[in-house]
This record gives C-alpha cells, structure tokens and sequence, in this order.
C-alpha cells in the first residue's frame, strides 16, 4: 500500500483518532492523523484519498476547516462526523456540499464499522493515485477551442419507472474531451462557460447530440425521453424556445420527449423574460423539471408562477433519506406535494438498494442513479436496455 493516497483523520481525541486508524487500516486503507486544523492543513498537500472530519475541534471548530476545504478546492471524499445533534451534522454536510465538496455523508459517534466501510468502498477510487480532476479548470481559450474541435460529448444515465421498473428516459449529461487532460466533468469546463458567454453554445452542442442520438435510438426501436439541462442564464434569450423548437421538428423527435431541466437554485434578475420563455416551451410541447428540487430558496413561489410539469427531488436528501429522519421527512413531503401539484417526481442518487426501497415505498415515479446504472455512452444503451429487460425477464 505503500503508493496509495491515505485517509486522512481529523479529530482532537487521538486516542480516538488511533481507533479509527486502526479500523480503516483493517479496511485497507492507509492514514493520516490530525488532532487542529493547523495539522490538518499541511497534510493536504499530501493528496488525502478521504478526510474524516470531526466538527468538534476546540480551537477552530470542523466547519472552518470545511471552508478551508472548499476553499482549497480539495478533492478529497469527505465524511462528517461527531459527537453532536444529527441535525446539526446534517447541516455541517449540507454546507460541505455547498462548498463544492465531495461529500459521502455524516456519520454520528461512536462510528458504525459497516457504515464507515460502506462510505470508503462506494466513494473513494482505489486506482486513482495523486489526481486532482476535480481540480482542474479549463481556461475560457482553452474550452472556446474544444468547442470549435468537436470535444464535447454526451453521456447518458437511464431513468427506470418505479411502479413498473420500466426503462423509459435517460438525462443527457455533457463532457469534455480535452486533447490533454482526458475526459472532463462539467466541476472543471461549466462555471467559466456560464462565465465566458459560451453557454448558449454549449447547450445548443449538447442538445444537437441529445437529438440526434434520440432520432438513432428511434431507428433501433427505442423511443426515450430524454433530459437536457438549460443554464438559467439561458432564460433572457427571447428566442429559445423558436429555437429549441425547430431543432427538436427538423430531427422528428416529438417535444413530448424532451423534458428542459433548470436548476432550482437559480437567481432570477428578469423574471419577466424567464416566464415568458418557459411558459412557451411548455406551450410548444416541452415538458419543464425543476432540477434540484429542494436546495434553493424560492421553491414555492417558482413552483407556484413556473408551468413546470416535473419535479426532480435533490440527490443530497435521496441519498440521505434511509439514515437521516429530517431527509426523509423533505422526501415524503416533496413527493406528496409534487404529486398533488400534478407533477411527475424524479428521485436522483439511487445509490443502493435501500434507496431504491425507500422511493418505491413513498410512490416516486422515477428514479435514476448508480444503483441503476452509470452515464453511457449512446450507442451503448440499446445493449444495456436489453440487459435490463433479460434480468426482469422480460424479452
């Protein structure tokens, strides 16, 4: 083990801090020990695998050290812990996650062997030594040229119908291919995007491909409906929904198919124009999601003013919703609102059986995550719906 990327243990008690060691070591795992945040930080430089963090540090408590983090763009997966209130955890690990880390979720004390066991086998990759690809940011020169190369892709993750557990949709997901970093998640390429103005294009490239693989899947017999996401920047552009239009009629794909997911965490400067804009994409026969439903602050007035016809439940409370009764309680209720509101509801971050149970027992009608499958590439779903068919039995 000696090349691998150790665990990294912040906790004050380091008695405490030697049991966990001890623990993670049996796993597999090497580690590292930091009893402050002043030991903690130096120790970044040695590209920790994982950090598992305990809130309560005397001197500077775990929630300056998780800004520190975010701060420092840090890639490493990180568990919450302590000794405290389970609410109080789930809100240091919601404010993690706002700051852009890689969370795997909180864990109480006395830590729970199995569950820890879980978070590092599901989380953290054991091939990947010393990359930071969640560091790396593409220069706006840098993107402006991939685009004009053709580097963008488009990756695809099925959506399953719960009561029936057919494969009915995919979201269309974008990378990009860099010449010399390899295949890039939008952490590295979307911000300076948004920021350089070449969000239009970017969206209009990925909705392009999401059409015309959709128009191939047609061709083998498989009819989809298929997600693409639309920056909110994009809702100023009085044309998009001209535009959107005709591009889905030239490729013979019914707009019934299409589903426009916007984020629900967006800051509205032209409400004016955004309502205009979505209101004639459904009127044209888009259906509209609210994506990450339950992390913005506007949730009731959107729901309330936008004609959105789906609701997409935030994967930080799916994920959570077996371990955490506040999580859950956000779940059942979005679902029921979703529901008496008219709308479809989509759970995302399946990611294990528990999960998937959960949703089925609240009446979620879809649901989408690892647990189900991973982004693929088009031309690989065919295959894999008749996988999914063969296990259920089904021709």
């Amino acid at each position: 083990m000696g090349n691998s990327r150790a665990i990294l243990i912040v906790d004050e008690n380091r008695d405490q801090a030697e049991q966990l060691a001890t623990l993670i070591e049996r796993i597999g795992f090497e580690t590292l020990i930091a009893t402050s945040r002043d030991e903690a930080l130096p120790l970044l430089e040695r590209d920790p695998r994982a950090i598992l963090l305990d809130l309560m540090l005397t001197k500077e408590d775990g929630i300056r050290l998780i800004r520190d983090l975010g701060e420092a763009s840090c890639d490493a997966l990180v568990i919450v812990t302590g000794d405290v209130d389970r609410r109080i955890l789930s809100a240091a690990e919601r404010l993690a996650r706002a700051r852009s880390l890689r969370v795997a979720g909180a864990l109480p004390k006395p830590i729970d062997e199995s569950a820890l066991r879980r978070f590092l086998d599901t989380g953290v990759d054991r091939t990947r030594i010393g990359s930071r690809g969640i560091n790396v940011q593409v220069a706006q020169t840098e993107l402006l040229q991939c685009l004009e190369d053709g580097c963008v892709e488009v990756k695809y993750q099925p959506k399953i119908e719960v009561r029936t557990l057919e494969f009915v949709a995919v979201e269309a997901l974008v990378r990009l291919n860099h010449p010399s970093r390899g295949q890039l998640s939008p952490a590295a390429f979307l911000a300076m995007t948004e920021e350089s103005g070449l969000i239009g294009r970017l969206t209009r490239s990925v909705f392009l491909k999401a059409l015309e693989q959709a128009a191939a899947w047609m061709e083998e017999h498989l009819q989809l409906q298929i997600a693409v996401n639309v920056s909110p920047l994009l809702l100023t552009n009085l044309d998009l929904p001209e535009t959107f239009a005709d591009l889905a009629d030239r490729h013979k794909i019914d707009r019934e198919n299409v589903v426009l997911e916007i984020t629900e965490s967006w800051v509205n400067e032209e409400p004016v124009s955004a309502l205009d804009i979505l209101t004639r994409l459904r009127m044209k026969g888009f259906n509209l999601s609210i994506d990450d439903f339950g992390t913005g602050y506007s949730t009731m007035l959107q729901l309330n003013e936008i004609p959105y016809s789906e609701m997409k439940l935030d994967q930080s409370f799916t994920r959570n919703a077996t371990r955490d009764r506040e999580a859950r309680a956000i779940v059942e209720s979005s679902i029921e609102l979703g529901h008496k509101l008219g709308l479809k509801v989509v759970a995302e971050g399946i990611e294990k059986q528990e999960d998937w149970d959960l949703i089925s027992d609240m009446g979620c009608d879809e649901g989408q995550g690892f647990f189900i499958a991973r982004p693929m590439a088009g031309d690989q779903v065919p295959a894999w719906v008749r996988h999914w068919n063969s296990c259920l039995g089904r021709t």
